[in-house]
């Protein structure tokens, strides 16, 4: 009788273990809500936003700023990267002062001007869930890409297909990567993934 009473109790305990580990849910990596992770230089967080990338009106939200994720207009001292489109370069991702993006505007009569800088490279059909981690963003190395092969058109990365990565440094420190999905039909441009603020920027929180 001992040793059934025995048997039952690790039985119990066996059933109560097993039954407190499905409880705990694992991390949901997809939740774009998860901004905790942080080291002793970066704070992280996700970001989901939508940017256009139409040449004909420089006001618009055509740019992100990597430290607030938010769209604000390619004009915009807060910009740190650009989308555009042109003809022979096709659909691009670039630093603020590239010179292909000016190019853009004045065809449509409108000055553009953006001295602001940041490194971009093109990481193809990368899978951005590799990036969600605060220490592989801090000790990741971007290395500039340039539009069209050409330094003298700017920093950035062209005839870019939907679905594809890029990395970015912004000239304030923030590292971070996004993927891209693109709307012809409406012109806009769908970034999502993970960026890495400095914690000395007012913008850590």
């Amino acid at each position: 009788m001992k040793k059934i009473s025995l048997l039952l109790s690790l039985a119990l305990m066996f059933f109560a273990t097993t039954f407190v580990a499905c409880e705990d849910d694992p991390l949901n990596i997809n939740d774009i809500q998860n901004n905790g992770d942080e080291n002793d230089n970066y704070q992280m967080y996700s970001f989901n936003e939508t940017l256009n990338y139409n040449s004909t009106k420089a006001s618009t939200g055509s740019a992100f700023c990597a430290s607030t994720r938010q769209a604000v207009p390619a004009t915009s001292s807060d910009a740190d990267f650009c989308v555009g489109t042109q003809g022979q370069y096709g659909t691009f991702v670039c630093s603020p002062n590239a010179s292909l993006l000016a190019q853009c505007y004045d065809a449509n009569g409108i000055t553009y001007s953006n001295n602001k800088s940041a490194k971009i490279q093109n990481l193809g059909n990368a899978d951005i869930q590799d990036y969600f981690d605060v220490n592989t963003l801090d000790q990741m190395t971007v290395s500039s890409d340039y539009l069209g092969g050409k330094s003298s058109l700017g920093v950035g990365v062209n005839q870019l297909s939907s679905g594809q990565v890029i990395a970015f440094q912004t000239s304030d420190g923030c590292k971070g990567v996004a993927k891209m999905s693109f709307s012809k039909v409406t012109k806009t441009v769908s970034i999502s993934g993970y960026v890495a603020v400095p914690k000395n920027s007012s913008l850590a929180k």
